[in-house]
């Protein structure tokens, strides 16, 4: 096999001059335009399996004395063999992709809407793959939503209704506090404030603790303050009076040197406290999965969900949530205390991711299906 690159003033130029050179069997490999015209790189003798083959397992070089090696360099042969594998895998996922299309046109449209969902490839893939034969797109559809929801894991209503030692934990402005304070206005509308405590362990923002006292104030319930973050099981073991105790923590960021102390006190903490990972929803997928992993020292039980009317896909968040297992507790979807809070219902995030995507015109093109797809198509066929 040889292959050849040629730039020249036009396309028309560039193949006379590959034809030349290689003559009428040459096969174009690639083309693209360049600031003197149009560059062409071209092979005869074309075998696509031994290609693939060199890219995977490329001839190793002959050892040479360390006084003989050369200097290092681009190998072009190795460029151009790794140039000609991503066109190989792209052709091959494209026509993998069509012939899903083809032959099961109900998963695929289902697998594209799952994606203007925000779902994860993985996520979309597995819940279509369960799909039975025969089915229209409309009882898809409902089959869809409904395995989607079973993933989704949520636990109720239970600190409301049974109470708890619940410490909030999470990044900086996502509504740590503003969750606390609609919990606890919540608890003193269904119980009355007698049994209830708040702890304001944040001891990093300013005014973080006079927001919580003048918050402990308005709902008639106390107040506690710790002198550092360690003394927070110590002072949770003499609040056994309250059925439900709501424990402020710092906000942290990615260079918060005190982060892993913070959770580290909260893990040795065991059952007397259950720690709830606060999260928003406006934020990318991404910097929910960082987030669940920097906080996961502290063993998070649950998560609550915030900013849900501000993001612009529940997609993302869901898949990270259903990936690392990690139940919902509560929803909370505006400023208002205690009204826009709720307890997180399955199908009602699934339907509201659904409809948030048809609202904001979410769209995939075909192009980033395939990309997407073509890698697995066939093992969704």
């Amino acid at each position: 096999m040889k292959i050849v690159r040629h730039t020249a003033r036009d396309m028309r130029q560039a193949l006379r001059a590959v034809r030349e050179q290689l003559g009428e069997e040459a096969v174009i490999l690639s083309s693209r335009r360049t600031d003197a015209g149009v560059e062409v790189t071209a092979a005869v003798d074309f075998d696509a399996q031994a290609l693939e083959a060199a890219a995977l397992d490329p001839p190793q070089p002959k050892s040479l004395p360390p006084d003989e090696q050369p200097a290092p360099a681009a190998d072009p042969m190795s460029e151009e063999l790794r140039s000609l594998r991503r066109m190989l895998e792209t052709q091959l996922a494209q026509l993998a992709w069509n012939d899903l299309a083809r032959r099961s046109p109900v998963q695929t449209e289902l697998l594209r809407e799952l994606t203007e969902i925000g779902l994860s490839r993985e996520l979309a893939g597995g819940i279509t793959s369960q799909l039975p034969p025969g089915l229209d797109l409309a009882q898809a559809r409902r089959m869809v939503i409904t395995l989607l929801s079973q993933q989704v894991l949520v636990t109720g209503d239970r600190w409301l209704e049974s109470g708890g030692r619940i410490a909030l934990i999470g990044a900086t402005g996502v509504g740590k506090t503003t969750t606390l304070a609609k919990l606890a206005a919540r608890w003193v509308l269904r119980h009355g404030a007698r049994d209830l405590a708040l702890v304001a362990g944040d001891c990093a923002r300013i005014g973080a603790q006079d927001h919580m006292r003048a918050l402990g104030q308005l709902l008639g319930a106390p107040v506690y303050v710790p002198n550092d973050f360690e003394e927070l099981p110590s002072l949770l073991a003499r609040l056994t009076q309250h059925r439900l105790v709501l424990i402020d923590t710092p906000g942290s960021s990615q260079r918060d040197a005190q982060l892993g102390r913070r959770l580290a006190v909260l893990a040795a903490a065991g059952p007397k406290i259950e720690t709830a990972l606060v999260l928003a929803a406006n934020t990318q997928a991404g910097a929910i999965e960082e987030s669940v992993g920097r906080f996961a020292p502290a063993q998070p039980s649950c998560c609550v969900l915030t900013k849900v009317d501000e993001a612009a896909s529940l997609g993302g968040s869901l898949s990270v949530l259903i990936r690392s297992r990690l139940p919902i507790a509560y929803v909370s979807e505006g400023q208002r205390v205690p009204e826009d809070l709720r307890p997180a219902r399955a199908l009602e995030l699934v339907s509201g991711a659904v409809q948030l995507a048809r609202s904001s015109g979410a769209a995939a093109d075909e192009d980033l299906l395939r990309r997407r797809f073509g890698g697995i198509a066939h093992a969704l066929a």
